[in-house]
């Protein structure tokens, strides 16, 4: 399956066949040295091509942890097969040799290179085509017969098919409605999916070095000064070894043609590339289309357009005026403004995401808040109101709960008939009417009494969520928009505001005597019913529940075959019962985290537990949860995982499912586990996480140390920021900078939230003034040199204010006592 699409790529490249008589005509034509030169390039290219299929053998054997029976060496001692060591030791020969072939190929290319220019000199054009094209047959049939023999090894090492199925998945996986055809390389990429990682070389570490930093201060209140220096400086050693080996490295989980691919389409500005709304997809459409779709959503009453960003800068003066005069009145702390308060923010951003199961593609509206003066204030909000609210007993938290609620009801079909039903609220997040919906909530955690954990009275929440919700202002491209009703998919505190709307909607059920639904459960806008009336009656019901809010629309589906589906759960009547099983939408894809991504194996391994632990506990049969792990193999299979660790994940899944019942005691309750989180760069970051742990298990016996590796450059994070489009602001704020002296190498290295300019401008005045706490004014009257306002670098971009502390930190500690400012953040591992 993994050499398919590079098969398929060389047949595309040149036309085949030529004469059996060409070369002996080439003889008699140009003589016999150019014939003995011929001969040569063809041997040279038949090798540089077997060399080329060697390296993409050794490359996914890399990739795939795989083992060559050349690799695998005679031990005496049998034991030491299974250690650390020794499989250590033969993935570095397995690099080695991956090295020396890519070597190998590199200069059979030149010399295939040299040959082939001197032939151009002596041949006519018509020729040298010709010539190229003999040369191109040869190294095809050796290409074909060295990638069968290898796909074959690769098999038999993995036990079982190599690689994802995307064959037999990319008809569901992308759905190209634009005019651009994509080549079967480009499609091959796509099928990845939009979270798949690539491993790539890493040059700038500056992220992983902040990272370093904050993990060491976890450690410093729970160890002695002495014991806590002699871990920096292990964890400096260990660190100074994963950048020196991510620096040099040499393999990628994608192929050169795929490479060359993902720079072709991150470079075409005519088409558009997203995820779809429903499902794992990957959409691609014409740019043109795509901004028509999105400025037909932005005609809707719930938005207006505005001329410039003066409302955005308003409401945002707005929000921290009245944050700081809480904070003077005492309400909230220094601490808590800060956290909620906004500097120099951005505008949230519009995208939409193409609904693929619908015809004509439309799009769902998504105002992603990052960033925005709303953000940090929507988050607090979101967070203290969801720990607050009441709920309803409709209320259901997610697949599970629903399936738990479901195993309780006892069917007496001898008396009844039992009809059950699904209704959904159109497009609700746009439609909440945004003043009632305030006021519900208000209600909700200040009557009769107070709920919620936070220092506001509900006047003071009141003004605080009008300011995070209503008249949001937002860009598309170029263009700004606010918007006047309904909250944004996006915003954390549009679901819980939404979810609270509807349960107070909800209430009103309860005035029914007749016609009611026997069961009512739901998960925030879908809704499961059983009903114990005929089809007419649920019809009027429908009518009927469909006037109970004007911005309310529902959708009733009926139960066919005696079975529904709700959420991801199919739900069936047999007879006293109701059995569950799994159920797919049709836009499910089957792709999940594909095992060649760069992820960590320990979360690929926990990917099938957990899909194991989702059969056993939506499944009611053991017919059903059979058929359920048939499925899952083959799927797992298809995203490229070996059939030991698919075994392996099932076996592992059924023992939790066995064990999640019993209270499980747990060896270590008396340590305290510690997380550090970093960026997994591939196998190095393993190695890293490996040493740290082993040191401080020894040097910190009450510690837990526990590694949680965060994504690096997925698909998402190359296509995403296309669609959102560029915020040329974003590039002038949030950064950390250098300013030169004119008359030596001196430079001043700081940080800031805000503008640059305005920033530099703050310097300017402090020169002027000259004022005792500015560090460049210190050298300038020191020195009597200038300062070089012209040559200002931005070194580093971070909106984190910790995080852009530290790269201040760091980047000034490079400079190797050149630098006129301080550190503001003690360097305990980056030296």
């Amino acid at each position: 399956m993994l050499f398919t699409a590079v098969i398929s790529f060389f047949s595309y490249l040149f036309p085949t066949a030529l004469s059996s008589g060409f070369i002996s005509n080439l003889r008699l034509k140009y003589g016999e040295s150019i014939l003995v030169s011929i001969r040569c390039c063809e041997r040279l290219t038949e090798k540089l091509q077997k060399a080329k299929c060697d390296v993409e053998f050794l490359r996914c054997c890399l990739i795939y942890n795989l083992m060559p029976n050349f690799i695998n060496i005679r031990l005496w001692k049998p034991g030491v097969r299974r250690s650390e060591q020794y499989k250590s030791f033969q993935r570095n020969c397995l690099i080695r040799e991956f090295e020396c072939r890519q070597k190998q190929a590199r200069k059979l290319e030149k010399q295939v290179s040299a040959i082939l220019i001197e032939l151009e000199k002596h041949l006519s054009s018509i020729d040298y085509l010709n010539v190229k094209k003999f040369f191109y047959d040869s190294a095809s049939r050796i290409h074909t017969k060295v990638m069968k023999t290898h796909q074959k090894k690769l098999e038999e090492l993995n036990r079982g098919p190599i690689g994802q199925n995307y064959e037999e998945m990319k008809l569901k996986l992308i759905h190209n409605i634009s005019s651009y055809t994509l080549s079967k390389v480009e499609e091959r990429l796509l099928c990845r999916g939009w979270d798949f990682c690539i491993e790539n070389k890493i040059s700038n570490f500056l992220d992983f070095e902040t990272d370093l930093e904050l993990n060491a201060m976890k450690l410093q209140s729970h160890c002695h000064q002495t014991v806590f220096s002699s871990i920096c400086r292990k964890i400096h050693n260990a660190s100074q070894q994963l950048m020196h080996t991510s620096k040099h490295k040499k393999i990628s989980n994608l192929s050169d043609e795929e490479l060359a691919a993902l720079k072709s389409l991150k470079s075409n500005n005519n088409i558009v590339i997203c995820k779809a709304d429903k499902g794992n997809c990957i959409v691609v459409l014409d740019k043109v289309a795509y901004m028509e779709k999105a400025e037909d959503v932005l005609k809707g009453k719930q938005f207006e357009p505005l001329k410039n960003d003066k409302f955005h800068r308003e409401r945002e003066e707005k929000l921290n005026k009245y944050i700081f005069s809480l904070f003077k009145q005492g309400v909230i702390d220094n601490k808590l403004r800060y956290q909620l308060q906004s500097t120099c923010s951005s505008l949230s951003v519009f995208y939409g995401l193409p609904k693929a199961h619908k015809t004509g593609y439309p799009i769902r509206p998504i105002i992603s808040n990052i960033g925005s003066y709303q953000y940090k204030l929507s988050k607090y909000l979101a967070k203290a109101i969801r720990d607050a609210r009441p709920q309803a007993e409709s209320y259901i938290k997610d697949s599970f709960e629903f399936v738990k609620r479901i195993k309780e009801i006892i069917l007496d079909k001898q008396q009844k008939t039992y009809i059950m039903c699904s209704l959904d609220v159109e497009s609700l997040y746009t439609n909440v009417p945004v003043e009632e919906a305030i006021e519900i909530t208000l209600n909700y955690i200040y009557k009769p009494k107070k709920l919620i954990d936070a220092p506001f009275d509900k006047e003071q929440m009141r003004i605080l969520l009008n300011l995070s919700i209503r008249d949001a202002p937002f860009r598309f491209q170029n263009k700004i928009y606010k918007q006047i009703d309904g909250v944004a998919m996006g915003n954390p505190l549009a679901p819980i505001i939404a979810d609270l709307w509807m349960q107070k909607i909800e209430e009103k059920l309860n005035r029914y005597t007749t016609s009611k639904p026997m069961i009512w459960l739901r998960y925030v806008d879908d809704i499961f019913c059983v009903f114990t009336i005929s089809k007419e009656k649920i019809f009027e019901f429908h009518t009927r529940i469909n006037k109970w809010h004007k911005n309310l629309h529902f959708t009733l589906t009926l139960e066919s075959d005696n079975s529904i589906a709700f959420l991801d759960v199919l739900v069936t009547q047999k007879q006293d019962k109701l059995t569950t099983s799994l159920y797919r939408k049709p836009t499910h894809t089957g792709l999940y985290m594909l095992w060649d991504s760069n992820q960590n194996r320990r979360y690929k391994l926990g990917l099938t537990k957990t899909l194991v632990i989702r059969i056993y506990r939506i499944c009611s049969s053991k017919e059903i949860i059979t058929q359920e792990l048939h499925l899952l193999r083959a799927t797992l299979t298809n995203n490229g995982y070996p059939p030991h660790i698919i075994k392996r994940g099932i076996s592992e899944g059924e023992i939790l499912i066995k064990t999640m019942s019993h209270t499980k005691k747990d060896a270590n309750n008396n340590k305290k586990v510690i997380f550090f989180t970093i960026k997994y760069y591939g196998q190095e970051s393993i190695t890293f996480a490996s040493r740290v742990k082993k040191f401080c298990r020894k040097l910190l016996p009450n510690l837990t140390i526990q590694f949680a590796f965060k994504k690096h450059m997925s698909l998402k994070s190359i296509f995403l920021p296309k669609l959102k489009g560029i915020d040329e602001e974003k590039k002038k704020k949030n950064l950390v900078y250098s300013i030169p002296c004119m008359n030596c190498d001196k430079v001043y290295i700081g940080e800031t939230s805000r503008m640059k300019e305005t920033r530099m401008k703050e310097h300017k005045a402090n020169i002027q003034k000259l004022s005792s706490d500015s560090k460049l004014v210190e050298h300038i009257l020191k020195y009597k040199h200038e300062i070089d306002f012209s040559n200002t670098q931005i070194l580093a971009f971070e909106s984190d204010w910790k995080k852009r502390v530290i790269k201040e930190s760091i980047l000034t500690s490079r400079t190797f006592g050149k630098a006129m400012n301080e550190t503001k953040h003690n360097i305990q591992i980056i030296s």
